[in-house]
This record gives C-alpha cells, structure tokens and sequence, in this order.
C-alpha cells in the first residue's frame, strides 16, 4: 500500500501548518503519527511508560517551538532525522540522570550504549515504526466511512492474513463480497497513505 499510484490533490504540506501554533488540527495529527512512533522508540530502551510518556511530551515541546525555524537544507537533515535526534538526545539525558537505577535493568551504562549515536540510523530506528503507525492512523480515519461487516472482511483477510473463504464462512458473506469490500478498502488506504506521504515527502522524509 505504501507504493500505491494516486495522484490526490494535497493540502498544504504538514510541517508548514503545524508552524502555526493555532493550527490545532495539524498538530492533533501530527501527534497522532509521530507520538507512538516516538513513545515505541523510548519504551525500547528500558524506560517505563511513565518515563517514556514524560519524554515524548517534551519532545513534541521541542518541537513546537523549533519547528518554525527548521529548516532541512539548511541543517542538512530529514525532519525524521531532526526528529530521531531531539529524541535520541532527550532519551540519553533521561538515561544519564537515571544512570544508577537503570544499570540494574539495562545495562552498566544505563542502557546509553543500546542507543545509536548516529542520525544515519535513524531510518532503522523510526522507518519501520513509522510505516506501521501511519497505516494504522489511516485505518482509524477510514474505518467509520465503511460498514462494519465490510471492514471486518478486510481486517481479517488483509491485516490477520486469514483465507477469504474462512473470513466469509465468519461473517456469512459471499467470497466474492469479501475480495469487493477488501479491494475497495485497500484502495482508499492507499490514496490516503499516499497524499500523506505526497506532503510529506520533500520535508518529512
């Protein structure tokens, strides 16, 4: 679904409306995309949920208040890069000061060393985490467009990979019902990955 052809029309590109501080629909959905994506990241360095959601909330501060002045070419850098750094840094200095109490847990350096000190592994860190989590913020944008049975057809026969002829025998639907409600799905799942990646692709990538 992430290569899918479309050619949506797009919005203003993200990073330019969560500039605007006012903007609060921009930054509910940025958050809703980047937030997990940061909190799994946190949370795989040995961190509790506590700590970790601590962490990700001053990261999206720091956001907030650099993000206007950001500047990719500039600074040479993906905004998941820039991100991948304030988060990688934030973690670390949350990790020094808990230094003692997490060399118990993670490590005799308090787990300082399991974190990569390079923005080149930032794709390795946020790439795979971020695919997922955008396809599962589409999924929640969608799902309320499409009949309950139709999208239970394709969580069952797409995401849990069961055949079609045991997801039709589950939901008392025709095969071919079942390949119909799916094919639409995934395609609406496509055009609405792709317009977010369309305006994110030149500044987010």
């Amino acid at each position: 679904m992430m290569n899918a052809n479309s050619n949506p029309e797009t919005r203003a590109s993200l990073i330019a409306r969560i500039c605007d501080l006012g903007n609060g629909d921009a930054w509910n959905e940025f958050a809703s995309i980047y937030e997990p994506v940061i909190l799994r990241f946190i949370l795989r360095h040995g961190l509790q949920s506590a700590d970790a959601e601590e962490i990700s909330q001053e990261v999206l501060s720091r956001v907030a208040k650099s993000i206007s002045t950001w500047d990719g070419g500039q600074q040479q850098s993906t905004f998941r890069g820039w991100l991948y750094r304030i988060t990688r840094n934030l973690t670390i200095d949350f990790l020094r000061k808990r230094k003692v109490e997490l060399a118990r847990t993670v490590g005799q350096d308090g787990g300082l060393s399991q974190i990569p000190d390079s923005e080149s592994s930032a794709p390795c860190e946020f790439q795979a985490e971020y695919e997922q989590q955008i396809f599962h913020w589409a999924a929640k944008q969608l799902k309320p467009t499409f009949k309950a049975v139709n999208w239970q057809a394709f969580w069952l026969s797409t995401v849990e990979g069961l055949p079609i002829e045991e997801v039709a025998q589950r939901l008392s639907m025709e095969c071919s019902a079942v390949y119909v409600a799916r094919s639409r799905i995934m395609n609406r799942l496509a055009k609405l990955i792709q317009e977010h990646l369309k305006e994110t692709s030149s500044e987010f990538a």
